[in-house]
């Protein structure tokens, strides 16, 4: 039996905001986050040594003003000049301070608004290894509200749980489609007008217009030809969305082989 790595995705199109805007919308997430299970209620900061690593990154419940600080040091500057860099928006992360096999990690990449990528926005909140330990955290009872808690904070184009071993074996080494199923599948309203799901998907609608598709309510599971297939019809019926989707100007330059982005 596969034990996957499943992550929390969000992927959005350029969008310039301030560090307050974004201090508002992860204060939104992160208490989405919490509710949805304990594994998310602190987040240390990412470090080199355990014990820089075990100091909070922000406070919880979070504040706003705290987490504004959070995202002004994120801010991104030019490699040789040090100049600001405003259009390639901020990056944030940090880790929950938990070993396996409830550790998890968060990096943020909001507020840019570069051209360079179809969606140079991101969100990965990346889990431990799904077994038996955690059935109660890699679980559609946890997972989906915890997508439900990135989607409605973010408002990204679209959102995924999901493992990438699934986009490895559905597309290769050749270039990944802008939009991608997995075990559970959030649109923005724009495209939840538009697609047709398949019959097998399980269909939510997710209030404010956007659509929520699983593949399946059980957990996920790479060895279990039903839950690909409904996944694979999901993406099947992404297709005819794909062109909706402008491309970035180094999009026909790499083939996107890693779900997250380069920066530049």
């Amino acid at each position: 039996m596969t034990a996957e790595v499943n992550h929390v995705e969000a992927y959005w199109r350029s969008r310039p905001e301030s560090t307050r805007d974004c201090a508002v919308r992860l204060n939104r997430m992160l208490d989405g986050l919490a509710e949805a299970h304990s594994t998310f209620a602190q987040w240390n900061k990412q470090a080199n040594s355990r014990a820089a690593a075990n100091k909070s990154a922000w406070g919880m419940p979070p504040d706003i003003d705290e987490l504004t600080k959070v995202f002004e040091k994120g801010r991104q500057f030019k490699d040789v000049s040090r100049a600001p860099w405003p259009e390639m928006g901020y990056s944030v992360s940090a880790w929950n301070g938990r070993d396996r096999p409830y550790g998890a990690s968060l990096t943020l990449r909001p507020g840019t608004y570069a051209d360079f990528s179809c969606f140079p926005n991101t969100i990965d909140l990346r889990l431990n290894r799904a077994g038996p330990d955690n059935e109660d955290l890699i679980s559609v009872a946890v997972l989906k509200p915890a997508l439900l808690s990135v989607a409605t904070a973010w408002e990204p184009d679209y959102a995924v749980v999901v493992c990438w071993d699934y986009w490895e074996r559905s597309f290769g080494d050749g270039g990944y489609p802008k939009l991608r199923s997995g075990w559970m599948t959030y649109l923005a309203p724009q495209y939840a007008s538009c697609i047709v799901p398949p019959p097998a998907a399980i269909v939510e609608q997710v209030s404010g217009g956007g659509l929520l598709l699983l593949a399946t309510e059980e957990r996920f599971n790479m060895d279990n030809p039903a839950h690909l297939a409904v996944a694979d019809a999901i993406q099947a019926a992404l297709e005819p969305l794909q062109d909706m989707v402008p491309p970035g100007r180094n999009d026909h330059l790499r083939r996107d082989r890693k779900a997250i982005a380069p920066r530049g």
